[in-house]
């Protein structure tokens, strides 16, 4: 069975062959064919080129077009920097105020900052896998995104000292993502990524995340359907139980659950929908091969009569981990 086919017959609900591996591998990616993970996130043929070959070397289901998650805030004129082949951080914000949104732009994804690294990598993808497996294009969601651009701190703050403001600035992220989303969909992407872990209840309550996040989220995902109709996936990292509930409203078709939430607590919330996780991504670096294979196959067992289920970590993969823990969550599932 194709893992394109798995996927979808999974998200219905339906029989496959086996149940799908979602990695989350990014960066590593990088790490295991010993490219400098600076060059990775600046060379679309790099990163194709190691997400092909991590692919093929452990058997997941999907290629992941991601560099990291100042991307979008950089090409609307944040200020990165690089330091010990880690993931670049943002050194200023490119709004010292929240009323200065008005000024910025929209980047055009085929000019502007890494965006067009990216584009390149999913066409590059796209031309290599074409219907076998998924490509999978992740977008900064409005919050996440919206924190990237003025603190995280500053914008918090602002949902109470300038509710309209933050509103605004909200509307334009959408539109940043949507407008990315769409770019990713047009180069091959067939699933869309949303990731927006400052819309956890980790860092704002359920009011906020129902009042101004859903809607924009909602939006987005209907505009993601219209464009192609990709694989729509939903991925707040974080604590998200108080708003699982939620999730079903913005028509994503599949939920990332992070290790925070129990698999039981999501099954119970999200009883007609795909979701996918939740090994916690700190035992691929800490813990051995019975560790994960444990996880893996403590999910696949409390999921099995469900359905509707891909395994994968709560979160990203981290750089540091163990090749041996990744083969181990492949064998849990692969046999």
């Amino acid at each position: 069975m194709k893992s394109i086919d798995r996927i979808k017959s999974t998200i219905s609900f339906e029989r496959s062959d086996r149940v799908p591996v979602f990695s989350h591998i990014y960066g590593f990616a990088s790490r295991i064919n010993h490219i400098p993970l600076k060059d990775y996130l600046n060379s679309g043929e790099l990163l194709a080129f190691c997400q092909l070959e991590a692919w093929k070397r452990f058997g997941y289901d999907g290629v992941t077009v991601f560099a990291d998650n100042s991307l979008e805030a950089e090409a609307l004129g944040s200020k990165i920097s690089y330091k010990d082949d880690a993931y670049p951080q943002i050194d200023e914000y490119c709004l010292s105020n929240i009323h200065d949104w008005k000024y910025l732009s929209i980047p055009d994804p085929e000019e502007e900052g890494r965006m067009p690294v990216i584009i390149e990598a999913c066409r590059i993808l796209k031309d290599e896998v074409g219907e076998e497996t998924a490509v999978v294009g992740t977008v900064q969601g409005p919050m996440t995104l919206a924190g990237q651009l003025l603190g995280i701190e500053k914008l918090i703050y602002c949902i109470v000292d300038h509710p309209e403001e933050f509103c605004n600035l909200l509307n334009f992220t959408t539109r940043v993502m949507v407008t990315f989303g769409k770019a990713l969909i047009n180069a091959g992407a067939h699933v869309i990524h949303i990731f927006d872990p400052s819309s956890s209840c980790s860092v704002i309550n359920r009011a906020v995340f129902s009042e101004f996040i859903l809607p924009h989220l909602k939006q987005a995902f209907k505009e993601f359907k219209d464009s192609g109709d990709p694989i729509c996936w939903l991925n707040i990292t974080g604590q998200t139980e108080p708003i699982l509930d939620l999730f079903p409203e913005t028509g994503a078709d599949l939920f990332n659950i992070d290790y925070l939430v129990p698999i039981s607590i999501a099954m119970e919330k999200l009883p007609h929908h795909c979701i996918n996780g939740n090994i916690k991504p700190f035992s691929f670096i800490s813990g051995e091969e019975k560790v994960i294979q444990r996880e893996a196959r403590d999910l696949l067992a409390e999921t099995q009569f469900r359905g509707g289920f891909i395994l994968g970590p709560g979160c990203e993969i981290p750089l540091e981990s163990k090749v041996s823990n990744i083969e181990a969550m492949m064998k849990a599932v692969k046999g």
